[in-house]
């Protein structure tokens, strides 16, 4: 029983010791703005065509902090269930109080699955992303592999009409969660965290804008800088049905 405990007490010793070595966190506040482009696009039967960019400044709209494009085909499945696989391409640049020394390229192949539900006024959307990404820091020769998998719950509600529909104001939030692993991840497994809140405004069938407020808590690869960005994202959506007419009367 004695080494029981002796054991016992060595395992909290150790944990106590590296709470006190471990070092504190230091927290990055910065100020953003998003500008976003995203469209699905019916196509043919049951198949789409998703295109997005995003133009993300820093210091307001002072500096450049990173450059987003995704595309991907997509598939439509019935009960509004919808599958894409795709590629994305980021080039972020140097920003905050702990910058990276350089700029990072990044390219990922992602599959998407996105499920929506309706209840009246209200329109709840659930969408799971696993992100195959590679990373090459400015300066090196290779790129790194990780994998991160990422879930959104997103609710919108109809302001000015019984549901959503052309010509509704309508209130939206979400929160999504990014998480990494594999051999390449260091301290930072919670990759970061987004919280939306906004007004959108549907215009037609085909296209919508959203003024949002973005919270998002990134942590960086050491484990010890969180940066905690204040973004104000303006986002136009554009979904045109392209298919002939007898396509589109059958769903």
């Amino acid at each position: 029983m004695k080494k029981w405990y002796l054991a016992l007490g060595c395992l909290l010793a150790g944990t106590g010791a590296h709470a006190q070595t471990a070092p504190p966190r230091r927290w990055d506040p910065n100020h953003n703005v998003w500008l976003t482009y995203s469209s699905d696009a019916r196509l043919a039967g049951r198949w789409g065509l998703h295109t997005e960019f995003q133009y993300r400044r820093t210091n307001g709209l002072r500096d450049p902090q990173q450059y987003f494009y995704r595309a991907g085909i997509n598939y439509h499945l019935p009960k509004n269930v919808l599958v894409t696989l795709g590629g994305t391409y980021l080039l972020s640049l140097p920003y905050g109080d702990y910058p990276d020394a350089g700029r990072t390229f990044e390219r990922r192949i992602y599959q998407l699955v996105s499920l929506g539900q309706q209840f009246g006024r209200l329109s709840v959307a659930h969408r799971f992303i696993q992100d195959e990404r590679w990373l090459r820091a400015e300066g090196e020769d290779r790129y790194l592999f990780q994998n991160r998998s990422r879930y959104r719950a997103q609710l919108k509600l109809a302001l000015t009409k019984p549901e959503l529909g052309p010509g509704t104001l309508y209130a939206l939030a979400s929160d999504e969660i990014f998480m990494s692993y594999g051999e390449n991840v260091q301290a930072n497994v919670f990759n970061q965290n987004r919280l939306y809140g906004g007004l959108g405004f549907q215009f037609s069938e085909a296209l919508s804008v959203e003024a949002s407020y973005l919270n998002q808590i990134v942590q960086h690869d050491d484990g010890v800088v969180f940066e905690r960005n204040h973004t104000a994202q303006l986002s136009l959506y554009f979904t045109p049905d392209l298919r002939p007419a007898a396509q589109r009367a059958a769903d």
